[in-house]
């Protein structure tokens, strides 16, 4: 049984993919699949052998860190398998950097991808790759982009990691909001900024940070230093106006579908077919107004596996996942997302109402795994409202990234980061 411990990760950036833009350094970089074939890409750091335990980890490494990054994905398409891969730095914006690629990298960054397993026994079949990225010299962001048929503007899908150094230390901790209003449903992230030893010219606006609840993507403003002091290379950030503060949002939903033998965590029925399985999730209902539940979950993540055999690389199934939520007309759109499809809202997340049965539903083909997920509205401006309210009880994970352009550099590095815990 895959440990339910918290570990998460988000980005604050909204992304206009631009695939014709890859040679510009103003188009902006982001996680995404460009074939229907390609599924259940995974990214994550290890020290050993890759397991479904090691999936919950964000790709973020220490510079000096022994441990590798594993990419992997399946293609349902059987006829494909001449993957390679690039890796390209980027600044804190996620736009192309300009440093060359001998300055990041000590090997030749074109790497094919010779390891690949056959699904075994699976009604769906499928093509499971895998390869460990190459170091990098040098702190910032990443782009690992895979390719096919050695045409690199054919490309299948890109994905972010990072890669952080520790000349900044970064003291943080979550508290309730200050504001009345705000005191049960937000938490304020609270910080401040060390760089003793490390030259910074002007740190009001030399650095740039960025901060990150769980894996939602969200637009929250920059957070301006309240007092800096030189002598001791310190930075403090206070806030007074609610700057700092976040939505806590609720504990996510889960479900268990790493067995099609048996029902297992918020599994309602089983459909045998000839071809592929169904699975039912219980009748779910908005959770807004409702007292705070204390449930674990992996704060939006999922993790591969098969319950029978532990060989979720190549025993997990597709299946079909029917979500299902009780709940009125709305006028605005209703989504189901989590990190399985990177919180998008699109034709395939978003629920239909079903007037028959008088509830919302969509279905989607995942791998056999254990998954969070939550329901979500996009209002006007892109505004995400969480249709299981806020509680100043949940359990969040927030990151803050602390991003400098020495003196004479080129391109961005990541100079501080720091995870941490809302209790």
């Amino acid at each position: 049984m895959i440990s339910l411990h918290k570990i998460a990760l988000a980005y604050v950036c909204c992304s206009v993919w631009v695939l014709t833009g890859w040679g510009q350094t103003n188009a902006v970089w982001e996680n995404k699949t460009f074939l229907p074939s390609i599924k259940t890409v995974l990214l994550y750091p290890y020290n050993g052998t890759p397991n479904a335990q090691a999936m919950l980890n964000p790709p973020i490494l220490q510079i000096q860190e022994s441990a590798v990054l594993h990419l992997a994905f399946d293609c349902l398409d059987l006829s494909q398998q001449g993957f390679r891969i690039k890796i390209y730095h980027c600044n804190a914006d996620w736009t192309r950097s300009d440093l060359n690629e001998i300055e990041y990298l000590s090997e030749y960054n074109d790497v094919p991808i010779y390891d690949y397993q056959n699904a075994f026994a699976t009604k769906i079949p499928y093509h499971h790759f895998s390869i460990d990225l190459p170091k990098v010299k040098m702190s910032g962001n990443y782009v690992v982009v895979v390719y096919r048929n050695r045409n690199e503007q054919d490309i299948v899908l890109s994905q972010r990691f990072m890669v952080f150094q520790s000349s900044v230390a970064i003291a943080a901790n979550v508290r309730f909001a200050n504001q009345t209003q705000q005191r049960n449903t937000h938490q304020a992230l609270q910080f401040s900024l060390s760089y003793t030893g490390y030259e910074i010219l002007d740190p009001k606006t030399d650095l740039q940070l960025v901060v990150r609840q769980n894996f939602q993507t969200m637009n929250h403003p920059p957070l301006q230093p309240f007092m800096i002091d030189n002598f001791n290379q310190k930075i403090s950030y206070q806030f007074f106006n609610g700057e700092n503060v976040f939505a806590g949002g609720n504990e996510y939903r889960l479900f268990d579908a790493r067995s099609t033998q048996q029902k297992l965590v918020n599994i309602a029925g089983l459909h045998q077919e000839d071809r592929e399985t169904a699975l039912d999730l219980y009748l779910d209902a908005p959770q807004e107004g409702l007292p705070y539940v204390d449930t674990k979950d992996f704060d939006g993540m999922y993790a591969i596996d098969h319950y029978e055999t532990n060989q979720g690389n190549t025993n997990a199934d597709y299946v079909q996942v029917h979500f299902r939520l009780k709940t009125e007309p709305s006028e605005t759109p209703i989504y189901v997302v989590g990190a399985f499809n990177q919180w998008q809202c699109n034709s395939q997340s978003q629920l239909q109402y079903n007037e028959l049965k008088h509830w919302y539903e969509c279905t989607l083909q995942l791998k056999q795994g254990i998954y969070n997920y939550q329901y979500i509205t996009e209002m006007v401006g892109k505004k995400r409202i969480n249709l299981d309210g806020n509680h100043a009880q949940t359990q969040n994970t927030y990151e803050i990234f602390v991003y400098h352009r020495p003196v004479g550099g080129r391109a961005d590095a990541l100079v501080g980061y720091v995870r941490i815990n809302s209790r």
